[in-house]
This record gives structure tokens, sequence and C-alpha cells, in this order.
């Protein structure tokens, strides 16, 4: 009788554990890997790695007289788009065929836009589609890094000037000839400074309306003041804090020239 009931015992025993056991698993069912891992982005992370806005990148004037300019659009964390161009100071005007000889030079310009923009990737745009301006190509892959880094970091543009085109005159003229000059604005930026002195009367060799010249003008100083000053409002983007202790000599086409510019842009802020 004692056997029996300890056997008893024992199997009511043996059934709890298995019972328990089955429990405790069911309690953490499987995963089921057939399933795809949610990875959706919650909505308040960015869409891209960029942050939205516009950037800009404006390289100094070189020693012949034209430099990079490029603008980026950022939407959504992605490249919107890519405007690269290459300016003439005296003018600021972009580089085309009525204005710049090298057909060459205009063609590696539109078809790297053209890659960029379709790629929306440097690394993708294929440098070698298109031979020669090896300078244009290398200041491209330069401005478009510049941009890509502005973006990344969110160091968005704000224009400083309202574009167009504005103008000032000397309120009288000195030795005969009248100080004008021309500043052209775009997204912003001072891009062109077109300073000239107009022949207000006849004279020896010069009629009146010429323009001061080398043909015409004897001292040759002024002819390399103008480029320098004009290339420091340029990349300076204006005359505030313009440091011209690097130009000799023509003093008063100097100080004339940026007092012009200075009243031509009072309308442009």
């Amino acid at each position: 009788m004692k056997k029996r009931i300890l056997a008893l015992m024992l199997a009511l025993a043996l059934m709890t554990v298995v019972f328990t056991g089955c429990a405790k698993k069911e309690a953490t069912p499987p995963v089921d890997e057939s399933k795809p891992v949610d990875s959706t982005t919650p909505e308040n992370e960015a869409k891209g790695d960029l942050v939205d806005g516009t950037y800009l990148v404006k390289m100094p004037v070189s020693d012949h007289g034209n430099y990079p300019m490029a603008k980026l659009e950022v939407k959504d964390g992605q490249v919107a788009s890519l405007d690269y161009n290459e300016y003439l100071a005296a003018s600021g005007e972009a580089k085309n065929e009525s204005n710049y000889p090298y057909a060459e030079g205009l063609a590696v310009i539109k078809d790297l836009n053209t890659q960029f923009n379709e790629k929306k990737d440097l690394n993708a745009v294929d440098f070698d589609a298109v031979t020669g301006a090896t300078h244009t190509k290398g200041s491209f892959k330069e401005v478009a890094q510049m941009l890509l880094d502005k973006a990344a970091k969110g160091e968005t543009y704000e224009a400083v000037y309202k574009d167009g085109v504005y103008e000032a005159k000397a309120a009288e003229a000195s030795h005969g000839w009248l100080a004008e000059v021309k500043v052209r604005v775009q997204d912003g930026q001072i891009v062109g400074v077109d300073y000239v002195e107009v022949a207000v009367e006849d004279a020896e060799g010069v009629k009146k309306g010429d323009l001061k010249s080398a043909d015409n003008y004897s001292y040759a100083t002024p002819f390399e003041v103008i480029p320098a000053v004009q290339k420091l409002i340029i990349d300076n983007n204006g005359t505030e804090n313009l440091n011209v202790d690097g130009i000799a000599g023509a003093t008063n086409t100097r100080d004339g020239m940026i007092e012009l510019v200075n009243q031509a842009l009072s309308s442009a802020k």
C-alpha cells in the first residue's frame, strides 16, 4: 500500500514539472525569422544626409579676370539642383558664346552641370566625358564638394544684396575724365564691377566720349589699379573692411572707384 502511494506521488510530481516547463516556453514565443524587420524611419528624422536650404560658393577672381561661382539647392535632404558657372569680373556675365572664345570650356561646364543634376552624386560624374578644360573640371569638382560639405553642416546662404545692375557717376570730371561704374549683382553676390573713365571733351588724341585706355593715356598705373580693386571688391562682396594696402599708386583712381561702388550699392541693400 505504501509503495502504491509513493508511486502516485512521484507521478504527480513529474506531471507538475512537465506542465510548468511548457508554461514557461509558451510565455516567450519564438521569433518568426521569415517576417521582415520593421525599418521605417520616424517622421521627425531627416530623409537624407543633407540639410534643406540654399548654398553658395564663390571663388576668388583669378589673374585672368574670371572665377567660378555655384549655387546648390537641397530639398528633403537630397540635392535638388546645382548651377555652376564661371564669371567675367569686368562685366559680371557668365561665360557664354558671345563673351568667351573657348567653346571647349563652355561645353565642359554644360556637361558637368547636366551630369551632376542627373546623378546627384559627385563621385558618379564622369570628368573625362568631355575633353579639355582641365582647370574648369578641377574647379567644378572643388566647388561642388565645398557646397556638399556646407549642405552636410547646414551652412545655408542668405543673399546680401538685391539682384540687378547698379550704376553711379562721379559728381564732376577730373582732368577731363568722368568716372562711372556699373556693379552687377546675382544671387545676392557682387559678380562684376565695370569701372571706366569717359572723356568729357575733345583733347589731343582724345575725342569726347572716348574711354580712357592705354592708347590715349600715358600713365599705366591706373590700368593696373582698376583690376586690382575690382578683384578686392568682388572677392570681399563689397567694400566693407576692404584692405587696399597692397594696391600701390593711382590713389585717386583707387579711392574714387571704391566711393562710386559704395554709391551704386546703396540701392542694392
